[in-house]
């Protein structure tokens, strides 16, 4: 009776034309969601090949160094949800503006941070005010018809690699200026956009909309199974845990280099705050120009199983080069062979797993692959960080070299599906019909 009555006030409460969504898609609305999310991904940019040596100054670890590295990500986790839904409830502009003063006020303690509770404090704001940037997707598609979203969306993707690739540079350059120069700056940036979405950027959901996205969200909740229940069906999927677990190994072997990375470097070569800053930027630049050009061209003739066979063994081999190096071109090739590898992957398995269940569970199912990734985010600092106390500047990089040579020879000699079968599954299911819930 309860689910009738709701089923009720949600038809009650369609009005004909009454989207919410925008007619027009104004430039201005999506240079400031690109600014927001390039201004994110800088400010983490500016901070990530820094923070080891802030770090070090205060005489932390190598497992303290990983806990600051990871908090970043964990508090991603832990708010991205919980930001969506806020701005479902009270609109998307408050909830970013929120989380670029938020954003704001962290980078001011990492500038002036006198201690690693300091530094922690700032990595935890950090992330809990970037844990925003699925809010600007959603803005996205509030703004866009479904036939323009993809190009809405790949601002996004834009952004994340352009923030990746200018953040390190201007980190390394600002550095040696004043040691709170780079974290002012960035404080700076995220204080200017907060600027420019309060004046400029209107609300994308009117309040009729929000509250008829709540009454349908409740319909579709009291018509799906529950969501552990969902999950449980999904992972039942041999290929769909195969891509994850491939997922995690990946991700996990790339982020267990950054708690450490910077001082290895600057301990075998000597290079600094800036040096290390202009290899973060090299990397950044390579797996940009990978995953921008090399995988479109490369996907739709060897499909993206062969392209993760192809980027897998580079990937590994790129880590052990890095930690095995002496010189500073051994560094380069083993960061080339990485970034080729990382670029290459991890895109690849993102679009398998988009194949390898029904259409309409793409929502849960990429959902839980996110969540996978951020766990391997966490994961991998974690253990770059007790490697280096453990066994030494090398461990690191040849324990992400054995995570990645594992996941190597899983897509070699145990696939999760070949090509044709991927495509089958997408098209015939391969995931029971009481999972799908509409997402």
């Amino acid at each position: 009776m309860e689910r009738k009555r709701t089923k009720e006030i949600a038809a009650s409460a369609e009005v004909p034309g009454g989207t919410g969504r925008a007619e027009k898609t104004p430039k201005l609305r999506l240079a400031i969601l690109f600014l927001t999310v390039f201004v994110d991904l800088v400010g983490f940019g500016i901070v990530l090949p820094l923070l080891p040596f802030y770090a070090d100054r205060f005489g932390a670890s190598g497992l303290q160094i990983g806990v600051l590295v990871f908090s970043y990500s964990a508090a991603q986790l832990l708010f991205a949800p919980i930001w969506g839904r806020l701005s479902d409830r009270y609109g998307r502009r408050p909830i970013l503006i929120i989380g670029l003063i938020g954003s704001a006020i962290s980078y001011v303690i990492f500038a002036y941070a006198g201690s690693i509770l300091a530094l922690l404090l700032s990595r935890i704001m950090a992330g809990v005010g970037g844990a925003n940037i699925p809010v600007a997707q959603a803005y996205i598609a509030d703004i866009t018809p479904p036939e323009k979203r993809a190009g809405g969306m790949g601002l996004i993707g834009a952004a994340f690699g352009l923030g990746f690739i200018f953040g390190p540079a201007i980190g390394g350059l600002l550095a040696p200026i004043a040691p709170e120069a780079p974290g002012l700056a960035a404080a700076a940036l995220c204080a200017l956009n907060a600027g420019l979405a309060f004046f400029f950027l209107p609300e994308s959901l009117s309040v009729a909309e929000r509250g008829r996205r709540f009454v349908r969200r409740a319909v579709a909740a009291a018509d799906a199974p529950p969501r552990l229940e969902q999950i449980r069906i999904l992972l039942r999927d041999r290929a769909v845990v195969q891509i994850l677990g491939l997922s995690f190994l990946f991700t996990a072997a790339f982020s267990s280099m950054h708690p450490v990375f910077p001082l290895f470097v600057d301990g075998r070569l000597g290079l600094g705050e800036r040096g290390v800053g202009w290899l973060f930027t090299f990397l950044g630049t390579v797996s940009a120009i990978m995953q921008g050009g090399v995988v479109r061209a490369l996907a739709p003739r060897i499909g993206e199983l062969g392209l993760v066979r192809l980027c897998a063994i580079p990937f590994a081999a790129g880590l052990l080069l890095i930690g095995l190096a002496q010189n500073l071109a051994v560094i380069l090739l083993g960061l080339t062979l990485l970034a080729v590898g990382f670029g290459g992957t991890l895109p690849s398995l993102v679009s398998l797993l988009s194949q390898a269940v029904p259409d309409d569970v793409q929502g849960g199912s990429l959902g839980i692959g996110q969540s996978v990734t951020a766990a391997s985010r966490i994961f991998g600092p974690f253990l770059g960080g007790v490697m280096w106390d453990l066994a030494g500047p090398t461990s690191p990089f040849i324990a992400g070299s054995l995570l990645a040579g594992v996941a190597a020879l899983g897509i070699f000699f145990s696939p999760p599906m070949k090509e044709k079968e991927v495509a089958m599954a997408g098209e015939s299911g391969s995931i029971p019909a009481d999972a799908r819930t509409g997402d």
